[in-house]
């Protein structure tokens, strides 16, 4: 069964501080990314899109996406996989693009034509659990063809916001015309798996300490060098359970030191 690696990033930043708006703890620098993408290819590892990899078969796949639609995934991001040959998933949020932080049209559509694979994170980024079954499937609707609209390319894939997927999600989405679910929850992913409706997939998130060593250390052990990430993720999920998003959120941002 084909297996597949795939990686989480969100913005990247040209020197040490974290893009205006953005997340430090999902920042990375540019450079940084180069790094993983360079020392991946060098242990053998086939670099490419989930939306190109899913009509593959390859047993050394690692998928490469980005969340949030941040404005440093074109001017940062896009360089750097170009230079390399590369494409990637890019999951925007329309109601959020062109605002303060974020890619506009003008630019998505530059990467699309580039060969990038703009896919859809949700028309507001409000949580999906946050929604009743009508407002989840509009928002899931709405993103799907506004996106398809302005840049004239399929989309065929969604990633939930904050990894948050109700039940029934994938199988939603399926009826909308979405080929696969990426979630947050770590692990290697497989497929034809990805047919079944009610399949998610699994990506690694990559934050700011990760570095290419533990990148490439995951590539090559696999599920057993995501262990320590998968109990951590499942600490996370019972906290979000016991505290409510909300709360959650006011904890993280206080031990994150991001807290006003």
């Amino acid at each position: 069964m084909p297996r597949a690696l795939c990686l989480m990033y969100h913005g990247l930043s040209a020197n040490a501080a974290a893009p205006l708006g953005a997340d430090p703890h999902y920042t990375i620098a540019a450079t940084c990314f180069a790094d993983h993408l360079d020392a991946l290819t060098a242990a053998g590892a086939h670099l490419g899109s989930a939306r190109d990899g899913l009509q593959q078969a390859s047993s050394h796949a690692v998928w490469l996406g980005f969340d949030d639609g941040d404005a440093s995934n074109y001017s940062q991001a896009l360089p750097i996989l170009q230079e390399r040959g590369l494409r990637a998933d890019f999951f925007v949020n329309p109601a959020r693009v062109g605002t303060a932080g974020y890619c506009g049209w003008s630019e998505l559509r530059a990467m699309a034509e580039a060969g990038m694979s703009i896919q859809s994170h949700g028309l507001t980024h409000t949580y999906f659990t946050h929604l009743d079954a009508s407002h989840l499937r509009e928002e899931l609707r709405v993103s799907k063809a506004e996106i398809e609209q302005h840049l004239g390319q399929p989309v065929t894939l969604l990633a939930p916001p904050g990894g948050r997927a109700p039940s029934g999600l994938a199988a939603t989405a399926q009826a909308l015309g979405y080929s696969a679910v990426l979630g947050s929850a770590p692990g290697i992913a497989r497929w034809p798996a990805a047919k079944n409706p009610t399949a998610i997939l699994p990506r690694v998130a990559v934050t700011a300490g990760h570095l290419s060593p533990r990148v490439v250390q995951w590539f090559q052990r696999g599920q057993w060098a995501l262990l320590p990430l998968q109990i951590r993720y499942q600490g996370l999920v019972l906290a979000k359970q016991l505290l409510g998003d909300g709360r959650y959120e006011k904890v993280r941002a206080r031990l994150l030191g991001s807290a006003p």
